[in-house]
């Protein structure tokens, strides 16, 4: 299952997730960290957990009011930080004592563990309670997952999560491999709250020592949810967010090209690609973003002149001139999105591009809004579009330049917002009169554009 990495120190998994990942998963799960779990189906464990929690908020927390079903139930109760019974430490230690002497011998222990696996949250005091309890009765942990569990001796919390991060980030993938052959383990592992911690702790240790052989097949791990939609506490998924991204950055940023390629890889499957949607990108350090957005610009510029090209929208020679134009101030474009029509958006799609939806009154319009900083850090928005459409173009600062989290643009309300608007005529020298709007908005002085520049 684990993936080697190749030459740039990445290990980018099997690439199955794409197909896999799921938002809807991800979509229940905040629900549920918002208002509570939902309503169970009749017969459902669920059901059974609802029924156990009202008996013990009704009757202050006493066991003995339950049934045997809904004494196990209690189990998953023990983790909750919502709901009508919130367990306190007395409840705890004695919901254990019973699971000690009541429950079937071997099976409360392997179940007791694979809850603090599932759930690991350190700061909820079952955490630690769990773990005492285990110590002394890890002998008794059931089958393969028994196995698997007293190996990397899992029930020891903060130092079991430090054990196997160090063991991953050292280039040794057993536990990954192991935790797979087992049939009961995987299940358990596969986006738990244990291996969010594991992720977190392994992306710092991975981010020190520059290798990120194994990140990968960890991330295999947590689909097909993703990471963002695993077990454990929201303030460790978004910490191990954190330090995932941030470090896969930091490492293409001192790597050369292929580097940065699959470090974005990898942080897409984490965050998914911000010309997307920046909903998972709002808590990542704003340096980091804007690092991600620099890398990305020529690909979308690129992938918007190819639509272009292959809608046969502008003739060769001006659309040759005008690439070759916006290219030449990539260095200073600090953001772009691809935009276009209902045609482009197909052609996007088989390009695997992210493409914003424009409202225009042609369907084959694409183009791409960047945005270009100074020296002297003014910024400028420009649109520009194909079939000899004005390029449009904003100061940062104009309240009506349009944002570049939009996932939809209406082509007549950006024209009615905007004051300054340039042609691509005379064919042969509009270049520049559009660099000298740009040096005059921003500083930005290239040599100057003529026609024999862009042959």
């Amino acid at each position: 299952m684990p993936s080697p990495s190749d030459k740039t120190g990445v290990g980018t998994g099997d690439g199955t997730w794409l197909a896999q990942r799921s938002r809807l998963a991800r979509l229940a799960r905040d629900l549920e960290e918002r208002h509570g779990p939902g309503r169970a189906l009749p017969g459902s464990p669920e059901r059974v957990i609802d029924r156990a929690a009202r008996k013990l908020a009704a009757s202050g927390g006493d066991i003995d009011a339950l049934d045997f079903a809904e004494k196990k139930a209690v189990l998953e109760l023990l983790w909750r930080r919502r709901g009508p019974w919130i367990a306190r430490e007395p409840d705890i230690e004695a919901w254990l004592r019973w699971a000690g002497t009541d429950w079937k011998p071997r099976i409360a222990e392997t179940r007791v563990c694979m809850a603090l696996l599932r759930h690991y949250d350190p700061e909820l005091p079952v955490a630690g309670l769990s773990q005492s309890w285990l110590s002394g009765r890890a002998g008794a942990l059931w089958g393969r997952f028994g196995d698997f569990a007293r190996t990397w001796r899992l029930w020891e919390g903060v130092e079991a999560v430090a054990r196997v991060a160090g063991s991953l980030a050292a280039g040794d993938l057993s536990f990954l491999r192991d935790g797979e052959r087992a049939a009961q383990t995987r299940p358990i592992l596969q986006g738990s709250g244990f291996l969010v911690a594991v992720a977190e702790n392994y992306a710092l240790r991975a981010a020190a020592a520059g290798d990120w052989t194994a990140a990968g097949s960890m991330l295999d791990f947590f689909e097909p949810a993703g990471l963002l939609g695993a077990g454990g506490p929201a303030a460790a998924r978004a910490r191990a967010k954190i330090a995932f991204v941030s470090g896969l950055v930091g490492f293409g940023a001192r790597s050369g090209a292929e580097t940065i390629g699959h470090a974005l890889k990898l942080a897409f499957r984490i965050a998914g690609d911000p010309r997307a949607g920046l909903e998972d990108w709002r808590d990542i350090p704003e340096d980091v973003l804007a690092q991600v957005e620099r890398w990305l610009a020529a690909d979308t510029l690129e992938a918007a002149f190819r639509i272009v090209a292959d809608l046969r929208t502008d003739e060769p020679d001006a659309l040759a001139r005008r690439r070759a134009f916006w290219r030449a101030f990539l260095p200073f474009v600090t953001r772009a999105r691809l935009i276009g029509a209902r045609k482009a958006q197909s052609a996007a799609v088989l390009l695997h591009a992210p493409c914003s939806s424009l409202s225009t009154y042609l369907s084959d319009h694409c183009g791409f809004l960047l945005e270009l900083r100074g020296p002297d850090g003014r910024d400028l928005v420009v649109l520009e579009l194909n079939n000899l459409a004005q390029s449009l173009f904003w100061p940062g600062d104009d309240p009506r330049a349009p944002g570049f989290d939009q996932r939809a643009y209406d082509g007549g309300a950006l024209r009615a917002k905007c004051d300054r608007a340039l042609s691509h005529l005379p064919p042969q020298g509009w270049e520049e009169k559009f660099a000298q709007l740009i040096a005059q908005e921003t500083g930005i002085v290239l040599p100057a554009f003529s026609s024999k520049d862009f042959q």
